[in-house]
């Protein structure tokens, strides 16, 4: 039987795929890159991997009878409405980098569900390679101005 405080991991790890600032911007649409542009197919591409990564840990959370709760976007992120796409390269750094340090807490919280961790530790994986297409755009953002 699965530990009520692994739910609650796993529901934190779902929340933050569904509800990342990445996700936000696509959604509440404060701005969005020129269709075609490096941008727009980095953050597409970081959008569609959340959205596959929450759908596999909605599915787990699921399987094992617990109730799913995707939770709400942080109010922080409606300060992003009107911001150069510059800007909001250097504030998706920002939040990348610390939902990869809050994803590497959850997985080893789960060191003794190693199911669990397994998804944890591929979903961390995936951040860090968003981390990394975040940090190229921005070179190549920075080189071009």
């Amino acid at each position: 039987m699965t530990e009520p405080r692994n739910i609650h991991l796993l529901n934190r790890l779902l929340a933050m795929e569904c509800r990342s600032f990445s996700i936000y911007l696509t959604d509440a649409s404060p701005w969005t890159p020129p269709a075609g542009s490096e941008a727009d197919e980095v953050l597409a591409n970081i959008v569609a991997d959340q959205q596959r990564m929450a759908a596999r840990i909605a599915e787990f959370v699921d399987r094992r009878g617990g109730v799913l709760d995707t939770g709400e976007f942080p109010m922080e992120f409606t300060d992003s409405h009107f911001l150069a796409f510059d800007f909001l390269v250097g504030e998706l750094l920002r939040y990348q980098k610390q939902e990869i340090a809050d994803i590497e807490q959850i997985v080893a919280a789960l060191a003794e569900d190693p199911e669990a961790r397994e998804l944890a530790e591929e979903t961390l994986g995936s951040e860090r390679a968003h981390l990394e297409a975040l940090e190229s755009l921005a070179g190549n953002l920075q080189a071009a101005t």
